[in-house]
C-alpha cells in the first residue's frame, strides 16, 4: 500500500516538479545575463579601449549560450523522448512504428539462443514479452527498455532512448552551477554591502536566492551526475547495479568471480552510449553537442562481452 502511494505521488508530482524546475532555470538564466554579465563586463567609457572588453565579452557570451543550450536542449529531449517500450519502434524485422505482440515475440525468440536459457519471459504486470534489461515501471505502468529509473523531475522514465539526454542534462547543469557560483561571488559581495549602490534593477533577494539554489543544486546534481557517469562507464543501469552487487556477493561467497556480461571496458561502453566510435554512426564531437541522437541498437538486444556469469547461480540467487 505504501509503495502504491509513492507511485501515485510520483506520477502526480511530475508536472509540478517540471514547473518548479523551469521556473528556477529561468530565474538563474535571467539573473546571470542581467546581473552577472554586466557586473564582470560593464560598458567601457569612451576614453577606454574596448578591444579587450569586446573579445572577453564575446567569448563569455559564446560559452554561456553553449551551456544554456546544453541544459535546455537535453532537458527537453529527456522529457519528450520516449524511453523505449516493448511494442514501440519495434521490430528489427519490419521497422514499423508499432509492433504487434506476435512481432516482438518472434523477434525475441529468434534471439533467445544467446540471450535466454528458455523461452523469452513475459511481464507479469502488462503480459508482454520482456526483452533483456527491460523492467516494468510501477509509476508509468509499462515495461521500459534498458530501464534505469523513473524520474519525477522529467516526468518520464529514464531508459534506452533518453538516458543519454538525462546524463548530459545533469552534466551541463553541474558545470553551469559551478560557473554560476564562481561568477556570482562578486555580485553577491556587492549586494551584501548595504552601503554600496546596487545598479541593477533585479532585486537583491532574487540574486541571493539564485546563488543558494545554484549551490544546493550543484552539490546534489554533481553527485548524481558522477554516479551516472560511473554506471555508463561500467555498462550498468541503476537497477542493474543493485542486482550486480548482489550477484557479486553471491559469487564471492562461493569462491567465484562475477562479471557484468554487458561490460566491454569504459572506452567501448562510452562509445556505445553516445553512438560514436567503431560501432557508432556519429563523429566523436557529437558527444559534446546537445543534439537529438539515438543510441546504438533497438534496446531489445545487447552485445555480450563473452564473460557473462562465471558462476552458474540458481534462480533463487537472482533478484
Amino acid at each position: 500500500m505504501a509503495l502504491r502511494l509513492i507511485d501515485v505521488m510520483s506520477a502526480r508530482l511530475g508536472p509540478i516538479l517540471l514547473t518548479i524546475a523551469l521556473i528556477l532555470l529561468s530565474l538563474t538564466i535571467f539573473c546571470y545575463f542581467s546581473v552577472f554579465i554586466p557586473f564582470h563586463y560593464p560598458t567601457p567609457n569612451e576614453e577606454e579601449s574596448d578591444a579587450s572588453w569586446s573579445f572577453g565579452y564575446i567569448v563569455q557570451m559564446i560559452w554561456s549560450l553553449y551551456i544554456v543550450w546544453g541544459i535546455l536542449a537535453n532537458y527537453y529531449f529527456a522529457i519528450t523522448t520516449p524511453p523505449g517500450s516493448v511494442l514501440g519502434k519495434a521490430s528489427l524485422r519490419g521497422g514499423r512504428d508499432d509492433a504487434s505482440f506476435q512481432d516482438v515475440l518472434l523477434e525475441m525468440e529468434s534471439e533467445s539462443l544467446d540471450t535466454f536459457t528458455e523461452q523469452p519471459p513475459i511481464c507479469k504486470h502488462c503480459n508482454l514479452p520482456k526483452p533483456e534489461r527491460t523492467h516494468h515501471c510501477s509509476v508509468c505502468k509499462r515495461c521500459v527498455l534498458k530501464y534505469d529509473h523513473h524520474c519525477p523531475w522529467i516526468h518520464n522514465c529514464v531508459g534506452h532512448f533518453n538516458h543519454r539526454y538525462f546524463v548530459l542534462f545533469m552534466t551541463y547543469l553541474f558545470i553551469a552551477c559551478l560557473y554560476y557560483v564562481s561568477m556570482g561571488v562578486g555580485p553577491f559581495l556587492l549586494l551584501a554591502d548595504e552601503e554600496a549602490p546596487w545598479p541593477y534593477w533585479l532585486d537583491k533577494s532574487l540574486v541571493a536566492f539564485s546563488m543558494v539554489v545554484a549551490t544546493v543544486i550543484g552539490i546534489a546534481v554533481g553527485g548524481m551526475a558522477g554516479w551516472h557517469w560511473y554506471l555508463t562507464a561500467t555498462a550498468q543501469t541503476t537497477l542493474e547495479q543493485y542486482n550486480n552487487n548482489y550477484m557479486k556477493s553471491v559469487c564471492d561467497s562461493k569462491g567465484d568471480t562475477f562479471h557484468n556480461m554487458y561490460d566491454f571496458g569504459a572506452a567501448r561502453n562510452l562509445q556505445d552510449f553516445f553512438n560514436i566510435g567503431p560501432r557508432g554512426r556519429y563523429p566523436w564531437f557529437t558527444a559534446l553537442l546537445p543534439l537529438r541522437i539515438p543510441p546504438v541498437g533497438t534496446g531489445k538486444k545487447f552485445d555480450k562481452s563473452g564473460r557473462g556469469f562465471v558462476l552458474a547461480c540458481n534462480d533463487d540467487d537472482i533478484v
